[in-house]
């Protein structure tokens, strides 16, 4: 979080989606939730009761978390909320689709079981650091209930007797896009795993737990940083794929890189400020050695991780918004525009998800407590996968999120680790 002079505290009862968030409603389904994941697992039992009530504690210091979503008649808009949410026992598949009426129509949900606290958000509140902080809070106030420890705010954490600020509540997109320049959304169709759809929506997780300091040695040695090193070996488990499967026509294989904008402007915003840049190899060219796709991501990410670039793509999104034609047209055509605009320049785009939380850090009076934390992105309408990676004290969990049977692409993608002499732990839900 930036350290720019707070404002004064936000009283607002009700606020706009952020630019980012207002795709969300429009292009949700039934097997395409639109939640994430992030949570904490500590070294004893969560007492649920007192958990329960640390978030009724935790959740004033986030006003927009205490909202739900309501219909207005050009945009979706965020509306308190006066009764409080509870927390309920975890479940085998997470990120499930918040349905209108459940626990009081809150956007998020707070889950336990044995040693972990789970927080499930819909993308329209925050994005993962966002969801990060509040789980933070909320992980803070309960060892300080449990175990009358006093924790410093820092880290993520904050002090809930202080009144959330304007800056935190704001649409930093808005704010900071110069309009200078705007980007086109122009790419081509990528390849897409198929296999056998699980029903319901169900979620297979599969989590690789990884020495933090032994992948970066690894990925330094293909001159890479963590996320290049982690997309290729994707990547090319997913090309390998994509030619047993013998197509008459193979694709361009990309993944969409989730990029934290607080990076970039001095944002204390607890709302959405993420971009997303695409990566990738397109094996028309010839076959690509590890080596070689490692090395053109790489690259990509040099090029698309400039500020004028990032500026000029949001600059493109917050414009659209902004049109004289547009503002005046009702919700309902809006949805239709933005899910079919979606379809041609969304995740038909991209092959996969990879988005990487970081090297992540606690107050020093909550590490005894606390032994690993980990990061999902729920199923989503066309890609059969999603990969994330979260790192807390040298231990390092990735996660591949499956909307299918077939376990083949995370399978190739942690042996690929293991030959490389990377001791992996693997846990899974089925």
């Amino acid at each position: 979080m930036a350290k720019n002079e707070k404002s004064k505290p936000s009283n607002l009862t009700w606020i706009r989606l952020d630019n980012a968030a207002k795709i969300y409603p429009a292009i949700r389904r039934l097997n395409f939730a639109a939640m994430f994941r992030v949570s904490v697992l500590l070294n004893e039992p969560v007492d649920m009761e007192l958990l329960d009530k640390a978030l009724q504690d935790t959740l004033p210091r986030f006003p927009h978390f205490k909202m739900t979503m309501k219909t207005g008649v050009f945009w979706y808009y965020l509306d308190t909320i006066d009764k409080m949410p509870h927390v309920t026992p975890d479940a085998a598949s997470p990120c499930k689709r918040i349905h209108k009426k459940e626990d009081n129509n809150f956007l998020f949900r707070v889950r336990c079981f044995n040693r972990r606290i789970a927080l499930e958000v819909f993308h329209v509140l925050t994005d993962g650091t966002g969801a990060l902080i509040f789980l933070k809070t909320l992980t803070a106030r309960y060892l300080t209930l449990k175990y009358g420890i006093s924790i410093t705010p820092g880290n993520g954490v904050l002090d809930i007797n202080e009144q959330a600020s304007e800056t935190e509540m704001e649409d930093a997109y808005s704010k900071y896009a110069r309009f200078e320049a705007t980007d086109t959304r122009r790419e081509d169709k990528a390849y897409q795993v198929k296999g056998t759809k699980e029903p319901d929506g169900h979620l297979n997780i599969t989590t690789g737990i990884i020495s933090a300091d032994r992948i970066l040695q690894e990925a330094k040695k293909y001159k890479a940083s963590l996320t290049e090193f982690v997309a290729g070996i994707f990547i090319k488990a997913m090309i390998d794929y994509q030619k047993a499967e013998r197509h008459y026509k193979n694709y361009p294989v990309k993944l969409c890189i989730p990029v934290n904008l607080r990076n970039f402007y001095p944002s204390d915003s607890l709302r959405n400020f993420a971009h997303y840049v695409n990566i990738g190899i397109d094996p028309r060219y010839g076959d690509f050695s590890l080596e070689e796709i490692i090395e053109q991501l790489h690259h990509q990410m040099r090029l698309k991780l400039g500020e004028k670039f990032i500026n000029a793509a949001i600059g493109q999104n917050v414009s659209d918004e902004r049109k004289m034609l547009i503002r005046p047209v009702p919700l309902f055509i809006k949805n239709i525009v933005m899910d079919t605009v979606y379809q041609f320049v969304g995740e038909s785009r991209t092959s996969s998800t990879i988005s990487n939380l970081g090297n992540t850090d606690v107050p020093q009076e909550m590490k005894p407590y606390i032994d690993r934390f980990d990061f999902i992105i729920g199923g989503t309408r066309l890609n059969a996968h999603k990969c994330t990676i979260i790192s807390y004290n040298n231990v390092m969990t990735i996660n591949f999120s499956r909307m299918i049977k077939e376990p083949f692409i995370e399978r190739a993608f942690f042996r690929q680790l293991i030959k490389m002499g990377i001791p992996v732990t693997i846990e899974s839900n089925q």
